[in-house]
């Protein structure tokens, strides 16, 4: 099972941005720096096509978790 979890820095004066990464049992994929805001079709594009598929094309026995945070 691999469960995607987005940590964000804390806003304030400075820009922020946002760190995507997907955990696994014996392994992970790689973090992915969102600046800006993120919609669903950068979710898609940036995320889930280019790293997530990928990743779980690799795995014999995989299942996405989208934990929502």
């Amino acid at each position: 099972m691999l469960k995607s979890c987005v940590m964000h820095r804390h806003t304030g004066p400075a820009l922020g941005f946002m760190v995507w990464g997907g955990i696994g049992y014996h392994s992970r994929t790689p973090l992915v720096r969102i600046a800006g805001n993120l919609n669903s079709q950068r979710y898609i594009s940036e995320v889930l096509e280019p790293v997530v598929l990928p990743y779980l094309q690799g795995l014999a026995t995989a299942i996405f978790q989208q934990d929502n945070a």
